[in-house]
């Protein structure tokens, strides 16, 4: 880690001239593992060989100046300034989503046919993207994922109390994918590899409420998928998508929000097809229904003692 940060040290530091240049690309910091600096890595290799040899620190400014225009956003100005507010938004309002889902959960005192793989990606993801905000200086990344690892920790914790079924196996494997991105954290190439695995949880979040598609195709109905969780997954990675290729330019954040923005739409397309479940009215009469009998048949019990 400790040689990555000198090797970004030296390759920060050009020719006058250039520096005053790159200081209105603020999001190149953010895109420093993109393929595009590639060229200026070797540069930069090369640049502190010599430095070591007693020849001087001589970075080459041509790979530096294919830097920065590359990393020059499509969208600027107002435009880029609403796209990074939108996708923070739609991540909260996909975080809150669930709070629907963990009411219905503690008024019936069951989970039902739901799965836990939305609650426990959602914290999962969220803490792998904060790590990732971290090592990129994104704050726009960092931040609304901090509130995602907290509403996902509420709503496991929610689903666990309530589930007749084991939790071991997700909680051991949400470890192993938070104890790897940790150990990455220390490599050289620490921003690659946790920005990859981030495009994996990414794709898991929200690609999760396909868990039960079997049984919605099955069934044909709706009643297993929640609709609220996959019409915010949806909004929110339509909302990352433009973000991150139009404004951050990192392949790391549309690439995988891209591949979302498609699972979200296939659990939308189930929506189209058999509709909303209906069944919601008909649970609290059998209640009712049951109770009469019962207190019918006191009376005529007592004669027979």
């Amino acid at each position: 880690m400790l040689s990555r940060l000198a090797s970004l040290r030296a390759f920060a530091r050009p020719a006058s001239s250039l520096r005053r240049g790159l200081r209105k690309y603020q999001r190149l910091p953010a895109i420093k593992a993109s393929s595009i600096l590639t060229i200026a890595r070797e540069e930069d290799k090369k640049a502190i060989a010599k430095s070591k040899k007693g020849e001087g620190l001589t970075t080459s400014p041509i790979p530096v100046a294919l830097a920065a225009a590359a990393a020059a956003p499509i969208v600027t100005g107002p435009a880029a300034s609403v796209l990074s507010v939108l996708g923070p938004a739609f991540y909260f309002y996909l975080q809150t989503s669930g709070i629907s889902t963990c009411n219905k959960i503690k008024k019936e005192g069951t989970t039902g046919v739901l799965s836990p793989a939305q609650f426990v990606s959602l914290y999962t993801n969220g803490a792998v993207w904060v790590l990732y905000g971290y090592l990129a200086q994104d704050m726009t990344v960092l931040i609304p994922n901090s509130t995602a690892v907290l509403f996902g920790l509420y709503y496991t914790s929610v689903f666990a109390r309530h589930t007749d079924e084991s939790m071991m196996k997700w909680y051991l494997g949400s470890s192993a994918i938070l104890a790897g991105t940790a150990y990455a954290a220390t490599l050289p190439n620490a921003l690659d590899v946790v920005g990859t695995t981030g495009c994996v949880m990414a794709v898991i979040l929200l690609s999760s409420p396909l868990a039960v598609m079997g049984k919605v195709i099955k069934d044909k109905s709706t009643a297993a998928l929640p609709f609220g969780p996959s019409i915010a997954g949806f909004l929110n990675a339509s909302a990352w998508t433009a973000y991150g290729s139009l404004v951050a330019m990192d392949t790391y954040i549309w690439a995988p929000n891209g591949l979302g923005m498609a699972a979200c739409a296939v659990q939308l397309s189930l929506f189209a097809i058999y509709g909303f479940p209906k069944a919601a009215a008909q649970p609290a009469k059998e209640p009712v229904e049951e109770a009469a009998p019962e207190a019918e048949e006191k009376p005529d019990e007592k004669p027979k003692a």
